[in-house]
């Protein structure tokens, strides 16, 4: 009998050490995933609403990227893919692809590019499409975990100006219309976080920028600008993946436009104006590059990971008091890099003034992350009016309540980064 014991005791004991030692922290791996996922048929696409035809061509190939980052404890998982919106059922199988492969729901960040010359993936349109785009999509999550190689991470902010506010004001400060207005501000930044190999090599370049991808208005498939912005970095480091992630730019186009003021009147061929836009992104991202970046540290022997992700509750614009509209709000947590991610088109100044509220903490604030959704407005530009106004059914002070998640989630993540639960307001 006392020997029976001694044996249960000890295979407890040995059962416990082996879960402590699963949860060790360990030297950092990073997987990389990549995938095509331009149509091979005609398919209708997503958005613009004057469209009454399927896409008759490829400008260029569309992709999905994944980056899953392990330091032992846990693993955060990025997904960016080339599309206009994302639909609730994609993100379900997206996470429980990600969970079955140790990516706990929580720390899963899914950003599209918001290109407007993608297609169509909600909805029962192009539906053997959409079949394909989901096995593809879920796919890269075991495939970024096979390719798990031992890395290091750095981080720097650039700076590009290729955009401009759409939202032009007439002498009595309201919106007229979708046409440049240059004295209002941009976000300028471009994050970049460099996947490096032991030896120093660069494996991956995550780059951002707050920015419509709306040059093209026609009937071929592409990624808009984003597509030459990654061709560049690939030119400048041609080993590396390079991955885009959207930033707030609900109110921001790209800056091209004839002499009367009119976007979409390029002065140029629109496939050389989008090529130009984007190398002068991929520019940007090499330009900041040349000066090396900060490492991102690892606490003892530990980079921490963590994510939080969230359905929270924003007001009515007509009826604040007494009904409500739910959105996904996430951050998630690199090493001493936070990204805040929010569901809809954040407008630019909200984007900013959650880098403004956190100054001196590594912030990269994103729009387009998880699921559609409309246009949340930032409060002092509601009295102007205007397309992005009017479309609007979220309160002005829905601004209030994204800041204060951004400041809430980035404290959260440095007291107790590991999120592995279901998400919050999902049950």
């Amino acid at each position: 009998m006392i020997l029976r014991v001694t044996l249960v005791a000890l295979t407890i004991v040995l059962a416990a050490t082996a879960a402590v030692c699963q949860e060790t922290a360990r030297p950092l791996r990073v997987g990389l995933a990549t995938v095509d996922i331009t149509p091979e048929e005609s398919v209708w696409m997503a958005g613009f609403a004057a469209r009454t035809e399927p896409s008759d061509g490829v400008f260029e190939p569309i992709q999905a990227s994944c980056v899953v980052f392990d330091n032992g404890i846990t693993r955060v998982a990025i997904v960016a893919i080339d599309v206009c919106k994302i639909g609730q059922r994609q993100m379900g199988l997206i996470r429980e692809a990600a969970q079955a492969v140790g990516v706990p729901r929580q720390h899963v960040m899914i950003n599209v590019s918001h290109t407007h010359c993608g297609p169509t993936i909600i909805g029962d349109r192009n539906a053997a499409y959409v079949a394909q785009f989901e096995r593809k999509v879920c796919g890269l999550l075991p495939a970024a975990v096979a390719d798990l190689q031992e890395a290091s991470l750095d981080y720097t902010v650039g700076s590009c100006t290729m955009a401009v506010n759409r939202r032009q004001l007439d002498d009595e400060g309201m919106a007229v219309g979708m046409r440049p207005e240059p004295r209002k501000a941009i976000d300028p930044d471009v994050p970049v976080l460099r996947v490096l190999t032991p030896a120093g090599d660069v494996r991956a370049v995550i780059f951002g920028y707050a920015c419509h991808p709306t040059t093209l208005n026609g009937q071929k498939i592409a990624p808009d600008y984003v597509g030459p912005a990654r061709e560049w970095i690939a030119a400048a480091y041609p080993d590396a993946l390079p991955i885009f992630l959207q930033g707030c730019g609900g109110d921001i186009k790209p800056r091209y436009c004839s002499p009367n003021g009119r976007f979409g009147y390029v002065l140029l061929d629109p496939y050389e104006t989008v090529r130009e836009l984007g190398h002068e992104l991929g520019r940007a991202v090499v330009t900041a590059l040349t000066v090396p970046p900060e490492p991102v540290p690892a606490e003892g022997d530990e980079v921490i990971l963590g994510g939080i992700t969230r359905m929270i509750e924003v007001p009515d614009r007509e009826k604040p008091d007494e009904k409500s509209h739910e959105i996904y709000n996430g951050a998630w947590r690199i090493g001493d890099v936070y990204l805040f991610g929010s569901q809809c088109e954040i407008c630019s100044p909200i984007g900013m003034r959650i880098k403004r509220e956190l100054a001196g903490t590594r912030v990269w604030t994103c729009g387009y992350t998880h699921w559609g959704g409309g246009y949340i407005v930032d409060r002092a530009q509601f009295p102007e009016g205007g397309y992005e106004v009017n479309s609007s059914v979220c309160a002005p002070e829905t601004e209030d309540i994204l800041v204060g998640n951004a400041i809430e989630f980035v404290r959260e993540l440095r007291e107790s980064p590991v999120h592995d639960g279901p998400i919050p307001g999902t049950e």
